[in-house]
């Protein structure tokens, strides 16, 4: 996984730590620090940084992986701070900058807006190795669906099935949801339902006999980017589907 662009981490900078905007001073290394202890201090300069300047170094001194997940929460749900942090427009924008700094698809702009625990780290790890390993962009793209049912399921008040097999896991998560014929859906949601059936079977013995999880020899692992690409978008797809009816149950009817 590669570093921000550095302006794209200037962007995030004058929205939140420009003059009366966003974090004071004090207020940015304890917020990244939150990610990754060792980020620098205004004692750190040999002059006074301005906040601007503090907070592209705070950035800076993550780990790529640190760097989106502290950029991303502060567009999904910033702290109080000494000063107004931007509005929802102005985060929005800013989180579609930097998925498409990343060339990930709109469907990467979804997933980052889910709050539920793990999905969206899964789904960084497994976008950002399609390029240099599909086995194991397949395998995390497996990790990131099963992450998405557990979370659910423990939101849900259920203890997730844990024997590995996936399609256990994506069947329990279903019925938890309601999307399965005792419930009472219709029709054409239930063949929706069957539908993703499909995919988690079919990802499932996809990551069982090519990704990186059993130390597999070369020979039998993907590495048709192609194939990885398909697997990483198809349980990104299931798993927005899953974390929206699931949000959409706990908020309740509007």
């Amino acid at each position: 996984m590669n570093i921000v662009p550095r302006q794209i981490i200037e962007r995030f900078a004058d929205a939140f730590a420009y003059s009366r905007s966003g974090f004071g001073a004090d207020e940015i290394p304890a917020y990244f620090a939150a990610y990754q202890g060792d980020v620098p201090s205004s004692a750190s300069f040999v002059y006074s940084p301005t906040k601007s300047e503090l907070f592209i170094a705070c950035v800076q001194a993550l780990s790529p992986e640190n760097q989106r997940q502290a950029l991303y929460d502060l567009c999904d749900n910033p702290p109080t701070a000494k000063h107004p942090m931007p509005d929802l427009s102005a985060r929005e924008k800013l989180l579609r900058d930097l998925v498409q700094a990343d060339g990930q698809s709109p469907l990467g702009v979804e997933l980052s807006g889910l709050s539920l625990t793990g999905v969206r780290a899964a789904w960084l790890r497994a976008a950002s190795r399609l390029p240099s390993s599909p086995s194991a962009a397949i395998t995390a793209a497996r990790t990131m669906l099963e992450s998405t049912c557990k979370t659910v399921l423990q939101e849900r008040g259920e203890a997730p099935d844990e024997s590995g097999d996936l399609g256990k896991l994506f069947k329990q998560t279903r019925k938890s949801l309601g999307l399965d014929p005792a419930k009472g859906v219709s029709q054409n949601v239930l063949q929706l339902a069957n539908g993703l059936t499909q995919v988690v079977d079919g990802l499932a013995g996809l990551s069982n006999r090519a990704g990186d999880r059993h130390g597999l020899p070369s020979g039998a692992k993907v590495t048709n980017l192609s194939f990885a690409s398909l697997a990483v978008h198809s349980a990104g797809t299931v798993a927005l589907f899953l974390a929206r009816i699931h949000r959409d149950l706990l908020r309740g009817p509007t």
